[in-house]
C-alpha cells in the first residue's frame, strides 16, 4: 500500500503541472483583437500618428500578459514596448497604443503586433497601415481675364480632398506683393474624402505680381500645406464702362461757349455718379460748370450741356468721370474743336462798329432821298 501511495503521489506531481499549464494555454488562446484604430486613419508619406490595439479575455480565467509590442521592418515604431506584467480579467478589455511613423512611399503595409503571455502562448496580429501620396488640390473657377490697377476683382477658388480619408483645419489664405485681399483668410475645418469646398476673395492688386494661394490642413497631427500661383498681370478690363461723346454741338456768344451732345455707354458694366465738365484749359461757367448725368447702364445714353468760356481757337477739353461698383473713380478726357472769335469781333456778341456805320449810313441816305422826294412835290 505504501509502494502505492508514493506512484500516486509522482503521478499527481507529474500531472498536475501538466493539467495547469494545458488551462493556462486554453486561457491564452481565448484572448483576441477586437478593434483596431488609427490617427490618421491613412497616412500621408512621413507622417506620424497612432495605432491604438483592443483585445478582449473571451475566457472564463484571468490571462497574466508578459509583453505587448509593435514591430515592422519599413514602418518605424516609435513607443517602447509595454514591459510590465499585466493581468486580463475574464471578460475584460485592454487597449495598447503605440506611436508610429511611415518614411515609406505610397502603398499598403502590416506592421505586427505582438502579445506574449507570461505562462505560456503569444498572440500576433498584422494591422492593415494604408500611406497616400495625395495631397488637398486647388482650383481657380473664377478669375478676370484682366486685372486693373487698384480694382477690386472677385477670384473664386475651389479646394478638394481626393483622399481616402478626412483632413482637418483647412485654412486658405492669399498672398502677393502689391495685392490687398478681403478677407485675409477663409477657415473651412473638414473636408470629407472625395468632397471640395468653394472659397472667394477680393482681389485689389497695385502692380503686375503673382497671386499665392495658400492651403493649410492636419492629417492627425501632422501639418500639410498647399500653394498655387496666379499670373496678375495689370491691363484695360473688356468689361468696365466706356463712355463714349456723340452729337456734339457748340453755340458761341461772343467769347462764351455752350457745348451739347450725348454720352453713351459702350461698356458691359454699369457708370455709376457721371459727371461731365470741361477742362482745366477753358473757364467753366453757371448755369451748367459741371453736369451731372447720375447712372448709365450698358449700352444707355443721356443728353448733356455745358457752359464756358475761352479766348482761342482750337481744342477744347471735356472730361468724363464715373465710378465702378466698388466706387473706383475713372477719368477720360474728349478734345473737341471749337470756332474761333475773328478780329474785329465785339466779344459782346453786339455787330460789329463799321456794319452800323454802313446801316446807319444807309438809312441816312434812304431818308435823305425820302424827304428829297417829298420836297419836290
Amino acid at each position: 500500500f505504501r509502494e502505492f501511495c508514493i506512484l500516486i503521489t509522482i503521478a499527481m506531481v507529474f500531472v498536475l503541472p501538466v493539467s495547469a499549464l494545458e488551462q493556462q494555454q486554453t486561457a491564452g488562446a481565448q484572448v483576441m483583437v477586437t478593434n483596431v484604430s488609427m490617427d490618421p486613419q491613412v497616412f500621408m508619406v512621413g507622417d506620424t500618428g497612432t495605432i491604438a490595439i483592443e483585445v478582449i479575455n473571451n475566457g472564463a480565467q484571468s490571462v497574466a500578459i508578459r509583453r505587448a509590442t509593435m514591430f515592422d521592418e519599413e514602418i518605424m515604431v516609435d513607443s517602447r514596448p509595454y514591459d510590465t506584467t499585466t493581468y486580463l480579467g475574464a471578460g475584460n478589455r485592454m487597449s495598447f497604443t503605440f506611436t508610429v511613423t511611415a518614411p515609406v512611399d505610397e502603398g499598403i503595409y502590416y506592421p505586427t503586433f505582438s502579445m506574449d503571455f507570461r505562462d505560456s502562448g503569444y498572440l500576433r496580429y498584422p494591422v492593415k497601415l494604408q500611406v497616400q501620396d495625395k495631397p488637398l488640390k486647388i482650383s481657380v473657377i473664377k478669375k478676370p481675364d484682366v486685372f486693373m490697377d487698384g480694382k477690386k476683382e472677385n477670384v473664386e477658388i475651389l479646394i478638394g480632398n481626393p483622399r481616402d480619408n478626412a483632413v482637418s483645419g483647412v485654412v486658405v489664405y492669399p498672398s502677393g506683393e502689391g495685392i490687398e485681399t478681403t478677407p485675409s483668410s477663409i477657415f473651412i475645418g473638414m473636408i470629407a474624402p472625395d468632397q471640395s469646398q468653394k472659397v472667394s476673395f477680393s482681389i485689389t492688386p497695385t502692380k503686375s505680381t503673382d497671386l499665392e494661394i495658400h492651403v493649410d490642413y492636419m492629417n492627425g497631427i501632422n501639418s500639410h500645406s498647399e500653394v498655387i500661383r496666379i499670373p496678375v498681370d495689370l491691363g484695360d478690363s473688356k468689361t468696365r464702362a466706356e463712355l463714349i461723346l456723340s452729337n456734339i454741338q457748340v453755340e458761341r456768344s461772343g467769347s462764351e461757349y455752350t457745348l451739347s451732345g450725348d454720352v453713351t455707354n459702350a461698356g458691359l458694366e454699369v457708370a455709376n455718379a457721371v459727371v461731365i465738365t470741361s477742362g482745366d484749359e477753358v473757364t467753366a461757367l453757371d448755369p451748367y460748370r459741371k453736369y451731372v448725368v447720375g447712372t448709365l447702364q450698358p449700352d444707355d445714353f443721356s443728353g448733356f450741356e455745358i457752359t464756358f468760356s475761352t479766348e482761342g481757337a482750337g481744342n477744347v477739353p471735356v472730361v468724363v468721370s464715373y465710378k465702378d461698383n466698388d466706387g473706383k473713380l475713372y477719368t477720360t478726357t474728349t478734345n473737341i474743336n471749337i470756332p474761333s472769335v475773328r478780329a474785329g469781333e465785339q466779344e459782346t456778341g453786339d455787330l460789329p462798329i463799321t456794319m452800323i456805320a454802313i446801316i446807319l449810313a444807309c438809312a441816312v441816305v434812304i431818308g435823305g432821298i425820302v424827304w428829297y422826294s417829298w420836297r419836290k412835290r
